[in-house]
């Protein structure tokens, strides 16, 4: 299962190849699930599994075939994407290395390999839980685009928007994807900032003082202490989600013309905080703390917290809770936000799911315990199996 999803390179918008061919295997293994392959634009894919009932109809217009008109109680959600494309030749720019991550490779009780972190391997413990609860009305998606990516444009139509504008919206959701321990039923808002500021090009011996690129380090230290300030007490202990703020890139002039001084310089950074948040408020704050710069904002997520008392929170925790400790109160989660496009649905949602086993040698690949991975594919299958949305 985890050899099928980490076997073939799935990179942002690049899912397609890898969507077909689990598909293939998927429909061979488990005949009883229909399976589709969800086709974007360019090579973008996901993956789509339906428990069919005798309520269900079939309609065809994809790979696989079948489809389900009513809402699904509930959909298991994981995606097929990674965070890096697995190339080191566009990698390196943020890796530093130009080796080829080391192939998949099962030793004993752990198995290891790029990708499986975000996300294949809770991806895999979520199928194989999905299948063996085989209920009917339930749906898992394995959705294309689900890291964060911007050109700056209008946004790519992701795996979960593309399921959400298909089909009525699930009774509830569940993400299967690494967290801290227990259930997160708060995940942050997350946001895009985009910092520029322009000046005069021309050849760098008439800025005998540097230029624009002068200016780097006093724009740096500025957004760096902007952050540090903006979040500083955003975060509250009675809540599950935190406040984060880093530098991402920067971006100026042409290295092979670095004898000209360039006219733009741009800094991107990433920022999450307790949502939901007001839109353009952020951005408006740090254009005020800045002397000349535009700053532009793309909000990636921004949804409510789902109640503790849900139903699915509190199927999710039982499952969680036959497998593992009962866990201590989450506070100041400022990792993914995947739950958060479901919560700005509408859809009450719970996120729970194995994490790497730390301190490998090359930090872009991940290694995960097998009879760990066993375990939580065991409570994906109880949370299926148990859900009841009412």
């Amino acid at each position: 299962m985890l050899g099928e999803l980490a076997g073939t390179a799935s990179p942002h918008g690049g899912e397609r190849a890898l969507a077909e061919s689990f598909v293939r295997f998927a429909s061979a293994r488990w005949p009883f699930i229909d399976w589709q392959v969800r086709r974007l634009d360019g090579n973008a894919a996901s993956v789509l599994a339906t428990v069919l009932g005798e309520a269900d109809r079939r309609v065809d217009g994809h790979v696989g075939g079948a489809a389900s008109p009513r809402p699904a109680d509930v959909v298991l959600y994981s995606h097929l994407d990674t965070s890096l494309t697995g190339d080191p030749g566009p990698d390196a720019a943020i890796t530093g290395r130009t080796d080829t991550p080391a192939p998949f490779q099962v030793s004993g009780d752990t198995v290891s390999g790029f990708g499986l972190g975000v996300a294949k391997a809770p991806a895999a413990a979520a199928v194989t839980g999905f299948v063996r609860a085989a209920k009917p009305g339930t749906q898992l998606l394995l959705a294309a685009r689900g890291t964060h990516r911007t050109d700056w444009g209008p946004h790519a139509l992701t795996g979960v928007g593309e399921y959400l504008g298909a089909f009525p919206p699930p009774r509830a959701a569940v993400v299967a994807k690494g967290g801290p321990p227990g259930v997160l039923r708060q995940e942050p808002a997350a946001l895009y900032l985009r910092v520029r500021l322009t000046g005069a090009w021309g050849p760098l011996m008439l800025y005998p003082n540097g230029g624009l690129l002068a200016r780097a380090g006093d724009l740096l230290a500025a957004v760096s202490g902007w952050g540090a300030s903006y979040t500083a007490h955003r975060t509250d202990p009675a809540r599950q989600d935190g406040a984060s703020f880093g530098l991402g890139a920067l971006r100026a002039g042409s290295p092979a013309k670095s004898d000209l001084a360039p006219a733009a310089l741009e800094l991107y950074c990433y920022l999450v905080l307790p949502g939901p948040v007001v839109p353009g408020e952020a951005a408006a704050s740090l254009r005020a703390a800045l002397d000349g710069a535009t700053v532009d904002e793309m909000l990636l997520g921004n949804g409510p917290a789902t109640p503790g008392d849900a139903p699915i929170v509190r199927t999710a925790t039982d499952a969680y809770e036959s497998e593992f400790p009962a866990a201590a109160p989450i506070t100041g989660w400022t990792g993914s936000t995947d739950g958060v496009v479901f919560r700005a649905a509408g859809v009450p949602t719970a996120r729970l799911g194995p994490r790497p086993l730390g301190g490998g040698a090359d930090p872009r690949v991940d290694t995960f315990s097998v009879p760990e991975l066993a375990r939580w594919a065991r409570v994906y299958e109880r949370l299926i199996s148990d859900s009841c949305i009412s």
